[in-house]
């Protein structure tokens, strides 16, 4: 454990440099996927099975852990979600999701040592709370987003969005006020 703050300082770059290498080896030696999963404009076989994990425990009293037809709706507005985000928004996301993915790094940052797929619910919920409650600002900053994102997702579908008294997700619009060059100004001889 870290005595003072300047070990902690380089104890965070140390992790923050870890999990970059890592997810650069989980992309380099080919465990990440080339395209997006059947179906999805943005997301990878390995994002979509991550997705599917965690987003009951993060969506916990509204989804049920066995209602894969809410889950699968929720994936697949992440996917709409992610590609109207920036590029640079995506591949900071695809980093994200490529240290949760990779089975070493993923063991290390979640403690879920095995897939996502074989994840249950309590050990997705574990696997969030060592994100959240980590001493590594990177791992916090991974749950905040995975967080922010799942739940943007759910409320992103109509029915659920009506669930907050409010009347929608809101719409990209152009401006109603037409705007309007300023005079030009006399001048005087």
């Amino acid at each position: 454990m870290p005595s003072d703050r300047r070990d902690f300082l380089k104890l965070s770059v140390a992790g923050a440099a870890a999990l970059s290498t890592m997810s650069a080896g989980a992309t380099l030696s080919g465990c990440t996927s080339s395209g997006p999963a059947s179906g999805m404009k943005l997301l990878r076989p390995e994002d979509v099975e991550l997705l599917r994990a965690v987003t009951p425990a993060v969506m916990k009293g509204k989804i049920a852990p066995g209602d894969t037809a809410a889950i699968e709706q929720t994936v697949k507005s992440f996917d709409t979600l992610l590609a109207d985000l920036s590029e640079p928004v995506v591949a900071g996301v695809h980093q994200a999701f490529d240290v949760l993915s990779f089975g070493l790094s993923r063991g290390l940052t979640t403690g879920q040592w095995s897939s996502w797929s074989k994840a249950s619910l309590e050990d997705a919920e574990k696997a969030l709370a060592r994100l959240r409650d980590s001493g590594i600002g990177l791992l916090n900053a991974i749950y905040a987003a995975v967080i922010r994102l799942i739940i943007s997702s759910w409320y992103l579908i109509p029915d659920n969005a009506a669930t907050t008294g409010y009347p929608g997700p809101p719409r990209k619009v152009a401006s109603p006020v037409p705007v309007v060059a300023p005079a030009a100004k006399e001048t005087r001889p």
